[in-house]
């Protein structure tokens, strides 16, 4: 690779990586405080302890609220819920500042700024004291140096695609610096494929066992083809220039070679149950079937701090509650809590059939029902599905799996109980469609609910999901006073703001805690879980080799019904016809891959953000503006800059006068 000399930034981060805590099972720590890093990183124990450091920071960003609205909320697929915490952001009234109630529409900018350089700080001390550490055979050394380049790469992957050019660290910060310098988003490519590149050679086909937990060589080789794809749709297709072993080359190209070597590696493969690849009995990432890198949240660990997120390093206080969530210092997946509404506790008209289960053997009318509804989760209003999803994940209903394992748009009873508002009640006790109350459908499924179960709606009747059927305006129903008189039944029963689309609404299923036997936390509707979280599948290898034939002229729609298939309902044709667009392209990572952290990513690299939250949320797109703000702008490609950064340094400029450290044009 080229060699250019940078200024490394430290502004924030010049502080030591030392006495950091890690947890899980198998990456086990045990630093040993009050010693000179040459001499604990010397030791075993030392150097152990560090490379489980680095993985740590992981746990801010899977499985957590905030970093879900950066890349999941304010796109064509998630509109804010009632209670969210980041209402602002999700309708692009971003501001560089920190607000004043940090608990409350915070994107947490700024500490995802200073927990991803945190991140690669501890990555670059561990890359500078394992060659010299005497007590580690050249195997063990050669493997956790793999690691260390595999996740500065993965730490540097979402810097660059959230800010855009970043300082790339290749050394330990030692000293403060009021000077930093960002490199251009083609350097930061070109330093991750070295980084990728170093990891994969470093690592023997020995490191490519899954039951460890960590970063392997396929898992190196699939970070690669992610690399490769986003770098040729954000610089080009021969964009990279500042890496000799790249420069020329056609990025799409390899991006696809790498994705049909791990797809063809024997890793990992296809679950042809979509439902048992998220069952929670089936979360592990060192056995789970399609998991090829993950997030390790241990079992039984919920609140001794074994899945701990590490201290801020600014303050040595914990992460805002955004990210650590309130009273769950200690850590924790949170996913199962995002996507749901309140199932249990939105209206008193199902308060004799359903309870939010907070012990093992919680009770209705006599019968056991923890069982049955811990699954369901605690009832929060975070995201809410748009129109545009809803109506997208209908088309498939009838032939892919996909749609009854990611959407939950029924709620049932445990068996036995007895409904005094739905005297006919069987099993089902809420239910969602997507069809009008007027139309000849919603008429009909109106009617046939009838003394059975609760029926939202897409608009109108007495349980609107959305305020219009037209995806482009549609936001979520919201009313304080409910429908004071039900047109169907004549009473009140649906008179709380509780019983509206914006508090109410059809959830994903895929991350809830859906195992009762899984663990003493899973028997209950808990705070946080146990669930690991995949941060890269085998699927979406298939998708990017799709992605990458249809630049290459290959055969995208063989590749897309390859995957297809298998996500099949059983005896359906799940295939598709040509031909391939973007737009297929999209719509298919839509339905593989919905609240796994790469939406607002994906819609960004291949610049079809702006187009689609216009065209599809009409909390972001401006065209309900007096409610919720001017919305998506064009600067919005990039977030800004936190301002703490930019006040921690001297020599700032304005863009485009990138000589020195600037702010992302329009914040």
């Amino acid at each position: 690779m080229k060699k250019k000399v940078y200024i490394l930034m430290a502004g924030l981060m010049a502080v030591s990586s030392m006495g950091l805590t890690s947890c899980s099972d198998f990456l086990d720590e045990d630093n040993k405080t009050g010693q000179t890093a040459d001499l604990l990183y010397n030791t075993k124990t030392g150097i152990d302890g560090l490379v489980a450091s680095s993985y740590s920071f992981l746990r801010g960003w899977y499985g957590k609220e905030a970093s879900l609205a950066l890349t999941e909320g304010g796109t064509d697929m998630f509109y804010y819920g009632g209670d969210s915490g980041e209402k602002l952001p999700l309708t692009y009234r971003i501001s560089p500042e920190v607000p004043g109630n940090t608990k409350k529409d915070n994107l947490c900018l700024d500490e995802y700024w200073e927990m991803f350089f945190a991140a690669v700080d501890v990555c670059n001390t561990a890359l500078k004291y394992l060659p010299t550490n005497a007590n580690l055979t050249d195997a063990q050394k050669a493997a956790y140096m793999g690691e260390e380049y595999f996740l500065r790469a993965f730490y540097y992957w979402h810097l660059v695609n959230t800010w855009g050019a970043v300082p790339y660290n290749k050394e330990p910060v030692k000293t403060a610096s009021t000077a930093a310098y960002r490199n251009s988003e083609e350097e930061v490519y070109s330093y991750m494929l070295e980084d990728l590149d170093d990891a994969i050679a470093s690592f023997s086909i020995k490191d490519n066992e899954k039951s460890t937990g960590r970063a392997s060589l396929t898992a190196a080789r699939a970070l690669k083809a992610r690399v490769l794809l986003y770098a040729a749709c954000l610089l080009g297709e021969n964009g990279i220039i500042t890496n000799d072993d790249y420069e020329g080359k056609n990025l799409y190209q390899l991006a696809q070679a790498e994705a049909e070597a791990v797809i063809g590696s024997g890793y990992a493969s296809l679950n042809p149950s979509f439902f048992e690849e998220f069952r929670l009995n089936n979360e592990s990432v060192t056995t789970n079937q399609e998991c090829i890198f993950g997030v390790v949240y241990a079992n039984g660990h919920v609140a001794d701090g074994y899945n701990a997120l590490p201290k801020r390093y600014s303050t040595g206080a914990d992460y805002s509650s955004n990210i650590v969530r309130v009273g769950s210092p200690k850590g924790g997946n949170a996913s199962h809590l995002m996507f749901v509404g309140k199932w249990s506790n939105s209206g008193a008209d199902l308060t004799d059939v359903f309870v939010r289960a907070t012990k093992p053997d919680q009770a209705l009318q006599g019968i056991p029902v923890a069982e049955y509804y811990s699954k369901y989760s605690r009832g929060f209003a975070r995201f809410i599905p748009t129109v545009h999803m809803f109506n997208e994940f209908k088309k498939i209903e009838k032939t892919d799996q996909r749609y009854g394992a990611t959407i939950r748009d029924v709620y049932t009873i445990a068996p036995g109980l007895v409904s005094a508002k739905y005297p006919l009640m069987k099993d089902t006790a809420i239910y969602f469609t997507n069809f009008t109350a007027t139309s000849a459908e919603g008429q009909a499924a109106i009617a046939k609910s009838y003394n059975k179960y609760r029926l939202y709606t897409l608009t109108g009747g007495d349980l609107p999901l959305y305020t219009s059927a037209d995806e482009s305006v549609a936001v979520p129903y919201s009313n304080p006073s409910g429908t004071p008189v039900s047109a169907l039944y004549g009473d009140n029963r649906y008179n709380t703001k509780d019983h509206m689309g914006e508090w109410t609404f059809l959830a994903l299923q895929k991350f809830e805690d859906n195992d009762f036997d899984f663990s003493s936390n899973a028997k209950i509707t808990p705070e946080i879980s146990e669930r690991d979280y995949f941060c890269i599948r085998i699927s979406e290898m298939y998708l990017i080799k799709a992605e990458c034939q249809l630049h290459t002229g290959g055969d995208a729609l063989a590749t897309l019904n390859q995957l297809r298939s298998v996500r099949a309902i059983p005896g359906k044709n799940n295939s598709i016809s040509g031909p391939v667009t973007i737009d297929t392209i999209l719509r298919e990572r839509m339905f593989e891959l919905a609240g796994e952290y790469q939406r607002w990513f994906d819609l960004r690299r291949t610049g079809k953000l702006i187009e689609y939250v216009k065209a599809y949320n009409g909390q972001a797109n401006g065209k309900n503006a007096s409610s919720f703000g001017p919305g998506i702008q064009d600067y919005h490609m990039l977030r800004p800059i936190p301002q703490a950064q930019m006040d921690a340094v001297t020599n700032v400029t304005v863009y485009p006068d990138v000589s020195g450290f600037y702010q992302n044009p329009g914040y």
